[in-house]
């Protein structure tokens, strides 16, 4: 299909309306629900909103849960506030990370995402949260290696210390089987939270893949110890 990604994400922009027809294969709203999630922005109430935020919920439609707590968010929350525009923007970014398996779902939670990480590094270059969540955009919807490496330096610039920031580079290390960098990237995780054994299971994976059973080993059993010390 023409304006996909190797990954089977659109780059077209997506509508609402085709959003929804997405999400709705999964599950089939009642009629009133259907109502609530067509209308006009602002046509209904909140406990309207809240009934159909309800309803995706229980049907464990993530996307569409997204979807609705921006909706609450925009219509309902403090706008002005740079704390719930940036909770807002990384819910739109790492649900749709997690929702490739609707790849029309996915893509449209990208661009939304993006429209709020735009605005919010506009009023803040260093906001730490929504430059993380930009990382996401640029490297799992644009594939963008030289654009979220970029942003990730400038990221790390903001905060050394980082632990999430950290972490999303540590995936994309392993994703892209740079091991020798994913090992360093495992040290600095572990210096700055040494009693947490994740640090140490990921090196032990990491050796793993690297075919180094040995320290594997070494590390699988200290993040063992790791973890029943802090239980």
């Amino acid at each position: 299909m023409q304006g996909m990604q190797d990954d089977g994400l659109p780059q077209q922009e997506i509508s609402r309306i085709e959003f929804l027809n997405a999400v709705f294969e999964k599950s089939k709203p009642s009629p009133l629900v259907t109502r609530i999630l067509t209308a006009k922005a602002g046509t209904y109430p909140k406990d309207s909103l809240e009934l159909a935020l309800r309803w995706a919920a229980e049907t464990q439609n993530a996307p569409l849960v997204a979807l609705l707590q921006t909706d609450l968010a925009e219509q309902f929350g403090d706008t002005g506030n740079e704390q719930s525009k940036t909770e807002t923007a990384r819910n739109l970014i790492f649900s749709a990370a997690m929702s490739v398996e609707t790849p029309i779902a996915a893509a449209y939670l990208y661009q939304l995402g993006k429209k709020y990480i735009d605005a919010g590094l506009e009023k803040n270059p260093k906001n730490v949260g929504l430059l993380n969540a930009l990382i996401v955009y640029q490297s799992e919807y644009l594939n963008a290696p030289m654009q979220f490496l970029g942003t990730l330096k400038t990221a790390l610039a903001s905060d050394s210390t980082n632990i999430e920031t950290h972490d999303i580079h540590l995936n994309l290390l392993k994703k892209s089987q740079q091991w020798p960098k994913a090992l360093k990237k495992c040290e600095k995780l572990i210096s700055l939270q040494p009693q947490n054994p994740r640090w140490l299971f990921e090196m032990s994976e990491v050796y793993g893949f690297m075919g180094d059973s040995a320290n594997a080993k070494v590390y699988l059993n200290l993040a063992v110890k790791t973890q029943k010390s802090v239980q």
